[in-house]
């Protein structure tokens, strides 16, 4: 079993899409990362992980209502891969959750 749990800020309100008879509720998730360089200085680093939600019933449109630009989380599920064609051209990767499981936080 594959398990990811991360914790950071909405970069933009959520959004839903339609799937068949299930909806996705898509997000992106800032996470900030402090560390030390090799002179020890702190640098922060923030990684960005898209985040989709699916539900198949009608509380799609009030969970999304919650996930607003700069609210905070704590999510676990699945972590995958996805690869994209970039404005320059070249291919690309992203991270990305399948959420199985999101609290607010403060």
């Amino acid at each position: 079993m594959l398990k990811m749990i991360l914790s950071g800020a909405l970069g933009h309100d959520a959004e839903i899409r339609e799937v068949g008879k299930k909806k996705a509720i898509n997000f992106d998730v800032a996470v900030s990362m402090d560390y030390k360089d090799q002179q020890g200085n702190k640098v922060e680093r923030t990684e960005w992980v898209r985040a989709v939600l699916w539900k198949n019933d009608g509380q799609s449109t009030k969970v999304a209502e919650f996930l607003t630009k700069g609210k905070k989380v704590l999510i676990e599920g699945v972590p995958a891969s996805e690869g994209y064609k970039g404005k320059d051209g070249d291919i690309k990767s992203a991270l990305s959750i399948n959420v199985k499981d999101l609290e607010l936080i403060k």
